[in-house]
């Protein structure tokens, strides 16, 4: 084969190799083509979802701010409730605790969140009358009374509701608890009962007074003309005297329920008040000089290191009765020979508001003055605290039950209370409890 021959097969050997890489490359740039076509489609359809991924990120935000204003606006809704709200889960931790429930029941608000129900809150009586016992047993409660033992020793009356909490699927998964602090509403009512009763002994009272009088004055005339006629030597003279004293003290307790019976309109004015306490116990040892001559009393001074007096408004008669009525019967507590102390001392607001167990319902411009008489006599039975301002009722042969009575009804038109504490053996104290508006804790500088 010549060199023209050779040239010629060469030729044609790299025509085929140039037409199958012209088809690769063809094909190639199909593919690339293809590639860069599916990259534009993607990259749309990328565009497209990435807006809306951000249309659903921007919707989840708007969801998540919507539930947190939701959350915020139900915590704040619970903070300010004046109701306890207690919250547990399935398993008894306690996951909300308001504030509210923190001041009723005396516990640190941030001490129950996390923790066992039955750790750090006491289930009170009857014990099942709470959340925990809702979440373990599935049985809600509406309106229930019961009483809880407090930290500082007291106790508080409830009323209480629970329901179960459920997730979206309907299923149990804890329990809340809401509850009122009722011990005052129970106070009043029973104090409302006790002043019905008093209410009716009192028109009782009026109408027994009423009928009595009548034959009493028959008998005091009776007893003079008979005591006139009589020679000053006769012996019948004595017995004559005896039925002119019975009546006599007979027509003092007739005057005594006639007054107890009858509606007092106070008249109230502005006294110095420890000065006043001062000056009725100063008249009281006066007028009962022979009664009280081996009994020491003792004056504990008010606000000792202040150079002010405390000015309260009072119906100074009738709360100078009251005194008189508290000393009369610690002397006759101590037999005549003892020792009564006499204090008085004013309760700062915050105090006032923790007001325990008392029949004392204060506005919140109002604090009390409270004055406490105590002796060391032989002290009060506690059978006997309840009825001690009932009338008629005594513990002395002699005594006509109503100087008490009289004393508490008196507190009770001045919006007041007596509170007693005794320990059998070792005296009594009587606590006066006085509201008393903060605006009128004048100052009158010595």
């Amino acid at each position: 084969m010549d060199d023209d021959e050779k040239t010629t097969v060469l030729t044609s050997a790299e025509n085929g190799e140039l037409n199958r890489f012209t088809e690769s490359y063809a094909s190639f740039n199909r593919i690339i083509n293809s590639l860069q076509r599916k990259y534009i489609q993607l990259q749309k359809e990328f565009t497209a979802q990435n807006e809306e991924l951000r249309q659903a990120n921007r919707q989840l935000i708007d969801l998540s701010r919507v539930q947190a204003d939701v959350t915020n606006t139900l915590n704040s809704l619970l903070d300010s409730l004046s109701a306890g709200v207690i919250a547990v889960d399935q398993s008894g931790r306690v996951t909300h605790f308001n504030p509210a429930a923190a001041r009723i029941m005396e516990i640190d608000p941030e001490i129950p969140l996390g923790k066992l129900y039955r750790d750090v809150i006491t289930p009170g009586r009857p014990t099942d009358c709470n959340a925990l016992r809702t979440a373990e047993t599935g049985r809600e409660i509406n309106g229930m009374e019961k009483e809880i033992q407090l930290p500082s020793g007291g106790t508080r009356q409830l009323s209480v509701s629970t329901t179960l909490l459920r997730d979206n699927d309907g299923n149990p998964k804890g329990a809340v608890e809401l509850f009122q602090d009722i011990t005052k509403t129970k106070r009043l009512e029973s104090e409302l009962a006790r002043l019905n009763t008093m209410a009716a002994l009192g028109e009782m009272a009026a109408t027994v007074a009423h009928e009595v009088r009548n034959p009493l004055s028959a008998i005091a005339g009776f007893a003079s003309l008979l005591d006139r006629d009589l020679d000053p030597d006769d012996p019948k003279k004595e017995t004559v005297s005896k039925i002119t004293k019975g009546v006599e003290r007979l027509n003092r307790t007739v005057e005594t329920l006639l007054n107890y019976s009858r509606f007092q309109q106070i008249s109230r004015r502005e006294v110095v008040y420890d000065e006043f306490v001062r000056t009725t116990v100063r008249q009281f040892r006066q007028e009962n000089r022979d009664r009280v001559n081996g009994t020491e009393f003792e004056m504990v001074d008010f606000e000792p290191q202040a150079a002010v007096r405390t000015v309260c408004r009072i119906d100074n008669v009738l709360y100078r009765q009251v005194l008189m009525n508290i000393l009369d019967n610690a002397v006759q507590a101590c037999g005549g020979k003892g020792r009564i102390a006499v204090k008085s001392r004013l309760w700062s607001p915050e105090e006032a508001k923790k007001l325990p167990d008392a029949s004392v319902v204060l506005d919140s411009d109002e604090t009390i003055m409270e004055t406490i008489i105590s002796d060391n006599g032989p002290g009060i039975d506690p059978d006997n605290i309840g009825r001690l301002f009932a009338p008629f009722f005594s513990t002395r042969p002699d005594g006509n039950g109503l100087g008490l009575a009289m004393a508490w009804k008196i507190m009770k038109t001045h919006s007041g209370d007596i509170m007693v504490n005794s320990t059998p053996g070792k005296g009594a104290s009587f606590h006066l409890l006085l509201p008393t508006k903060i605006d009128h804790q004048k100052r009158e500088h010595l």
